[in-house]
């Protein structure tokens, strides 16, 4: 009679339940290349179940990867919604929270140079609320 130890079959499934849902939430972003002279517009709904802390509601998972292919001399992102919006910026420079100049404001942006890397964008909300929202890239000075 072969003796199974339960503890380790019950740990076994929990990792690997554990690996799936996180290899699905990193499916679950949208993942788009950025390089110089493209522009890339971009949309999902706001907010989430994710207390950040420091940039508002946010979702598990990022709403969007970049990867910047090069690095641009400047480029800018951004982000039009309703509600009290943020902008989750976590990238090769560092994390970056961008709030809207006005409490009311709906537009955020984020401009400088772009390092090259992977950059997660989430976009959040102060008042844990959801809302459509519209992302746009550019390495076009205004």
């Amino acid at each position: 009679m072969t003796n199974i130890n339960l503890g380790q079959v019950f740990t076994a499934g929990l990792l690997g339940v554990s690996l799936f849902l996180a290899a699905a939430q990193s499916a679950l972003a949208d993942r788009r290349s950025v390089s110089p002279g493209v522009a890339v517009t971009l949309s999902g709904t706001s907010g989430g179940s994710s207390n950040s802390r420091d940039c508002g509601w946010i979702a598990e998972s990022p709403n969007h990867i970049l990867d910047v292919t090069q690095d641009l001399p400047y480029w800018s992102i951004t982000v039009q919604t309703a509600g009290a919006p943020t902008l989750l910026i976590d990238g090769p420079a560092g994390r970056y929270c961008v709030l809207p100049e006005s409490p009311s404001g709906s537009i955020l942006q984020f401009s400088g140079y772009g390092t090259r890397g992977t950059y997660r964008i989430f976009i959040g909300d102060r008042q844990q609320s959801q809302h459509p929202y519209s992302l746009s890239i550019s390495d076009r000075k205004p």
